[in-house]
């Protein structure tokens, strides 16, 4: 409603003036709400009859950190001809151009860089938003709903948190699990990969990169590196703490990437609908997770190696090597970081 406050105004303005007229017959009044509602109309016609998108295309990468700005690449067939238009999304996304919230769309462009910052935690097969377009004079903005078509389903991870110095070299050095070892960056170089969100930026092959067109990073034997196993899961009495249960996904995402940026094997093991135990070495899971209620945690297989960390909503059914309990039933016996 506020968007229309300058047009409203200039509406009464013009019925005033047009009153006035009317009770003095006064000509040059009368000209003058003409000339009023003439411009109005002027604008509101021209405004819509220019706005004519068509061909909107968002390339967005494979998945982003929850309140993290990220880059896309917004392009376009047409949107408003003869005049400049504005896009900008609605919910879910909120867009950053140097503190504004709109991107400019020049008439001289077809592609414009754009910077994204998600707000909630999913995965994004469509992103609304809405095209304006001013017209001559910025009166009655022409509008419309717009939703352009993704290059590919956009995952929102969950936050990164900021770990105390102290906990990041007790990672590091492997207390968070059984056994220590160097990062399997020192061992024999196994094969080339993808880029996944959270590998150490000193990995990135450049010259594989610049061939493909992609980022590819190094992926080194594992040697006496540390095999790090991140389990979550939630008691029954705790599913609808929605809150907290982010805050636990926070977490479980903080040590992944912790743990990939220090050349360690990690594994997300997540429960399932049907009471399962699903394994995955893709952040992209936990754009998935919900709070699904769980009987216990899955039994520790100590001849695979892989050391484990527990997160869980409510009282941890279970001990293993680490627990980190959330929620307001567990409050008091959460383990800070």
């Amino acid at each position: 409603m506020l968007s229309y406050i300058d047009e409203l105004s200039l509406v009464i303005i013009g019925l005033v003036l047009f009153l006035v007229a009317s009770n003095t017959q006064t000509g040059w009044v009368f000209l003058l709400s003409g000339s009023i509602f003439g411009a109005l109309i002027t604008g509101w016609w021209t405004s819509r009859r220019a706005l004519r998108p068509a061909g909107f295309r968002l390339w967005v990468p494979a998945s982003a950190p929850r309140g993290q700005g990220f880059a896309a690449t917004l392009s376009w067939t047409s949107a408003a001809r003869g005049y400049t238009a504005y896009w900008r999304p609605l919910e879910g996304l909120m867009l950053d151009q140097q503190g504004r919230e709109t991107a400019l769309l020049d008439q001289n462009l077809r592609e414009q860089r754009v910077w994204l910052v998600a707000e909630r935690r999913g995965v994004y097969d469509w992103i609304d938003g809405e095209i304006t377009c001013y017209g001559p004079l910025a009166w009655f903005a022409a509008r419309r709903a717009l939703t352009p078509a993704l290059s590919q389903p956009l995952h929102v991870l969950p936050r990164r948190l900021q770990m105390t110095q102290a906990a990041v070299q007790a990672f590091s050095r492997g207390e968070f699990g059984e056994r220590r070892g160097q990062p399997s960056g020192q061992g024999d170089l196994r094969r080339l990969r993808e880029y996944q969100v959270g590998d150490d930026v000193r990995a990135i092959h450049w010259a594989s990169s610049a061939r493909r067109g992609e980022l590819v990073v190094r992926e080194f034997s594992q040697g006496g590196a540390l095999q790090l196993v991140l389990c979550w899961g939630c008691h029954p009495e705790a599913v609808h703490e929605l809150e907290a249960f982010e805050e636990l996904l926070d977490w479980v995402y903080t040590y992944f990437a912790h743990a990939r940026e220090s050349g360690w094997p990690v594994q997300l093991l997540a429960p399932q609908a049907d009471g399962s135990w699903k394994a995955s070495e893709k952040a992209e899971m936990l754009a998935y997770a919900q709070p699904l209620a769980t009987p216990g945690s899955p039994p520790r297989q100590e001849a695979d190696g892989w050391a484990r960390i527990d997160f869980w909503l409510g009282p941890c059914p279970g001990r293993g090597v680490r627990i980190f309990e959330f929620g307001e039933r567990a409050a008091q016996d959460r383990r800070h970081v």
